[in-house]
């Protein structure tokens, strides 16, 4: 979920107008442009980068809010959010690391209708406003560094049931109606070049986790859904099956995991089986801390709180899984340097991190080599924002010629 320093234009997209209505409604071979650790004999690069949708959802469940005035607060947000240029800051982030494989999480769609709200209709067809898969191959393509969609999961979306905001303001002020929807999935790229030095894809499958976040929306209760993405690699007669995930972050608070630690459960079987016989990575957020960050020195006594959300980290752990940070930093699980999630608002150069969820698990088989954070420096900003509310981690992995 993220923030910004100041709401001007979210309060100018609203601006004053009553909205309280409710309404119905290959990794082993060198090649030109890799940068040199990613030619290792045997390896494989990935990486996992949560994209940020593009707007904080959480109005939409507000009981106070109008159902206008929160889904107009939600795409306020969105626009402010910029996919499209946020997108690009990631494109130049992918093109410094050149990863093979990419697991991406929240990985938006937002269209609009125009709508009457008198006569509660919609005035014309839907049109997709922002795109940031499309954007971010578009922008990849153009530096150079061309990917393409090798997995994918659509997990929740409100097509069905499109809900009515301010999407903006005519010339005379007035403010022109639309009906909105979102769609987010996970989705997995493979760099081309890869391809062309020998990676082979297969087995491409996207599934949804049977344990779901129940939320209610304009009284109407609706199951939000999370899940995963999957494909194998096949480089030099080795095999690797990865995975991008993304279990649910909301629920009771504090900790908010009893959705969460059964998604976990579910993929931690699904690995103990896979890794008897191949090779498994399972990237993505996975909204837990390390197990071994429960003791980090805060002055923030929330946050000290939410170290103790480490059930699913530690459910993949016992499923045979290591994550790559401590592997390779065994003296510094915790570094300030490794985190990647925390209350970061997009438009500020400071961009606060307080703790590391997005993250790269190996299996028996491989060995990880190099990991380090990426879009976590002022610098990577684009356009004056960070590329997403998250960091992202990039890793180094050996396929190792056995189990």
């Amino acid at each position: 979920m993220h923030r910004f320093r100041s709401f001007t234009r979210i309060t100018a997209v609203l601006g004053g107008v009553a909205l309280t209505t409710a309404l119905a409604v290959a990794p082993a071979s060198a090649h030109r442009g890799m940068p040199s650790e990613l030619t290792v004999p045997g390896t494989l690069s990935v990486q996992t980068y949560n994209m940020d949708g593009g707007g904080d959802l959480t109005p939409l469940f507000d009981s106070s809010l109008g159902l206008v005035q929160a889904t107009s607060i939600v795409w306020a947000g969105m626009v402010q959010g910029d996919i499209t240029t946020r997108a690009k800051g990631m494109a130049r982030d992918l093109q410094r690391t050149l990863p093979d494989v990419i697991g991406l999480q929240e990985v938006a769609v937002w269209s609009s209708a125009p709508f009457d709200p008198v006569a509660q209709q919609p005035t014309g067809p839907f049109a997709v406003r922002y795109d940031s898969l499309a954007t971010l191959l578009g922008e990849l393509r153009r530096l150079g560094t061309p990917y393409r969609v090798a997995s994918s999961v659509k997990t929740f979306g409100n097509e069905a049931f499109p809900l009515p905001a301010v999407t903006g303001y005519d010339a005379q002020g007035s403010p022109q109606f639309g009906l909105v929807t979102f769609s987010d999935s996970n989705v997995i790229l493979v760099r081309e070049a890869s391809l062309a030095h020998g990676m082979r894809i297969s087995n491409a499958q996207g599934h949804l986790y049977q344990a779901a976040l129940s939320v209610s929306v304009a009284g109407q209760a609706l199951d939000v859904p999370r899940g995963w993405a999957q494909v194998d690699i096949k480089y030099a007669g080795r095999t690797v099956r990865f995975v991008d995930t993304h279990f649910e972050a909301w629920g009771t608070p504090p900790i908010k995991d009893e959705v969460r630690n059964p998604q976990a459960r579910e993929l931690a079987a699904l690995v103990a089986d896979w890794s008897t016989r191949m090779r498994v990575v399972v990237v993505g957020d996975i909204n837990a801390r390390p197990t071994m960050c429960t003791d980090i020195p805060r002055s923030d006594q929330f946050e000290h709180v939410l170290d103790g959300n480490v059930e699913a980290y530690r459910i993949l752990s016992q499923a045979g899984l290591t994550e790559v940070w401590p592997a390779l930093h065994p003296a510094e699980p915790c570094a300030a340097r490794s985190w990647t999630s925390g209350s970061r608002e997009l438009d500020d150069p400071d961009g606060l991190l307080t703790h590391r969820i997005d993250d790269v698990f190996f299996s028996s088989g491989t060995t990880a080599l190099k990991v380090r954070i990426v879009g976590n420096r002022s610098t990577e900003m684009y356009g004056g924002l960070w590329p997403a509310d998250h960091a992202s981690t990039w890793a180094l992995l050996r396929l190792d010629p056995k189990l």
